[in-house]
């Protein structure tokens, strides 16, 4: 698509991209009442206002999916908005008590098929839109603005940058998400595409848009659509103009402080932040915006808030702790739900509505609390993430595998030398399958199913299949089928000893020799020792356990 021509290039810095190895956040503010620099403990003069507090999809802004701002009270017990400490531990409980997210199958339009999450490297690209950020200088190898006192700006360069660098295992939680599992499912298996770890950073692009239209429509306040225009302006700015380039890409759109960005500031209905998709037929003010599906952030200036989106949460005075964790908000939804367009949502969501990082936003104790994190250009506040593998809040995971999972054996009884297939998930680097610890002979493999030859040696006891990702055992118990592979002697005098060898033989209800039940002295599951029945005759040996019998011709009586 062309950029359009009232949104026209300013400033524009790309960043060399490394290689690889909402959906909204919903809580009430107040701007009017809230301090710009909203310091842990500070307060405002007087109550703040009684609000009624919205469902997510209230108010026809159905494209904000998102939490809902959480009730708080002042001293004076009126409702107010804002954090407020919980009960230690009070949001672990709660968060493991919710189901799953799970994945809605990925959205197929314009040019993409099942895409849910992001599977190549992310790329983000920062739009400060308006001429209201003032005048922008580098330092530090960052942009700066002189109208950005908060220091928002910086900060957001140092979360995109340093995210995969340092060590920082935040970025690992989201790397359990991926596309191609069946509609509904809750883990990922092996042949998935996962979204990847973000080694080197993320930012891949500044702009600053100081076009005569974006900002004087700033100052009253851009609507839905007017944002999603941006956005796809940005993606043709950035040289993003097919679907392919967009395929792993999300625009993050910072509007300046004192502007009310569709209706952000709004005391019944605002949010922190929000991400969409531009061909979203339900963004207000005119719809999808034609082009490349493109997914977007609407960042407002979120330190305007103060408290009321999260300042001073992790620090004192923190406020910048909002901030950046409605930014680390956004950007790990849209990983994991890239174009959150359609019915049913087509990433991972819950069945109430709800997304990976809505399930954790604003928890202060506990697993996925939110806490410093610690990125190798620096140091900002970020929330904990869902994980479905823990069914809690993360604050960090190492890259997840595919862990191999075996749901049963078939058949569940066999000779050695039979063919066995062990079914499960993630099986499809097997290097070995073990009967008790004696290996069989992998015969095929593939994620669902393993073949394997039941080995010589093999005993009752559970089965172990070794892959590259990991180590399972199954939870049944295999038994070894009987049989007889020798007999001595071959000529046995009748009320003599017969000892029987094979394998599987442990535990025999029956011994048969010559026609005539034998009496078992000694046994093993390779060994039976019998003495022969007075009126055996000559013919065959058969052994019968509670998994089969087995015969062997040959018998002479002397």
């Amino acid at each position: 698509m062309s950029r359009p021509s009232h949104v026209r290039p300013a400033v524009r810095r790309a960043l060399a991209a490394a290689p690889i190895v909402g959906v909204g956040l919903l809580f009430g503010l107040t701007v009017a009442t809230a301090p710009v620099a909203g310091a842990a403990g500070s307060s405002t003069s007087g109550a703040q206002p009684s609000v009624v507090l919205t469902v997510p999809t209230a108010l026809h802004h159905g494209y904000r999916h998102g939490a809902v701002p959480r009730k708080t009270r002042d001293v004076r017990g009126v409702e107010a908005l804002g954090f407020a400490p919980q009960v230690p531990g009070q949001e672990a409980v709660r968060a493991a008590s919710r189901k799953l997210v799970k994945y809605g199958g990925g959205l197929t339009a314009g040019g993409l098929t099942g895409a849910g999450v992001t599977t190549g490297r992310p790329k983000v690209y920062l739009v400060f839109m308006g001429d209201q950020w003032g005048t922008e200088s580098p330092s530090a190898g960052q942009e700066h603005f002189s109208a950005d006192a908060a220091g928002f700006a910086p900060a957001l360069q140092t979360l995109y940058a340093g995210l995969g660098t340092g060590g920082e295992k935040w970025s690992g939680i989201m790397t359990q998400y991926c596309d191609g599992a069946p509609v509904g499912a809750t883990v990922c298996n092996e042949g998935d595409t996962q979204v990847p770890y973000p080694t080197g950073g993320v930012l891949a692009g500044i702009w600053y848009d100081t076009s005569g239209t974006a900002s004087s429509q700033e100052a009253v306040g851009l609507t839905g659509h007017q944002l999603a225009t941006e956005a796809e302006a940005a993606a043709s700015y950035f040289g993003n103009t097919d679907q392919a380039s967009n395929r792993d890409a999300q625009y993050v759109i910072m509007s300046p402080s004192g502007t009310d960005p569709d209706g952000w500031a709004d005391p019944r209905s605002g949010y922190c932040a929000y991400h969409d998709d531009t061909h979203d037929s339900s963004i207000d003010g005119g719809g999808a915006v034609a082009g490349p599906i493109v997914a977007f952030t609407n960042l407002p200036y979120v330190p305007d808030a103060g408290s009321s989106c999260g300042a001073g949460t992790v620090n004192n005075p923190g406020i910048l702790d909002g901030a950046t964790e409605a930014a680390a908000h956004e950007y790990a939804e849209t990983l994991t739900d890239q174009f959150p367009e359609g019915s049913p949502v087509p990433g991972w969501i819950t069945s109430g509505g709800s997304e990976v990082a809505d399930l954790c936003a604003y928890v202060s104790t506990g697993p996925g609390a939110m806490f410093d994190l610690v990125l190798g250009d620096g140091t900002v506040a970020v929330q904990g993430i869902w994980s479905n593998k823990d069914a809690a809040c993360s604050d960090g995971e190492a890259n997840y595998t595919y862990t191999p999972v075996v749901s049963a054996i078939s058949p569940a009884h066999a000779t050695v030398g039979s063919s066995v297939t062990v079914t499960g998930a993630n099986l499809g680097t097997a290097t070995s399958v073990l009967f008790n610890g004696v290996a069989g002979t992998v015969t095929s493999d593939a994620q669902g199913a393993v073949t394997v030859t039941v080995p010589a040696g093999a005993t009752d006891g559970v089965v172990t299949v070794v892959t590259t990702f990991g180590t399972v055992s199954s939870v049944a118990v295999f038994h070894v089928a009987p049989t007889i592979t020798s007999f001595a002697p071959t000529a046995v005098a009748r009320r003599g000893t017969l000892v029987i060898t094979g394998s599987g033989l442990g535990s025999a209800k029956k011994v048969v020799v010559g026609g005539k039940k034998a009496v078992v002295t000694a046994d093993s599951a390779t060994q039976i020792s019998v003495t022969v029945a007075p009126k055996a005759v000559a013919g065959s040996v058969s052994v019968t356990t509670k998994y089969g019998t087995s015969s062997l011709a040959g018998l002479t009586i002397s």
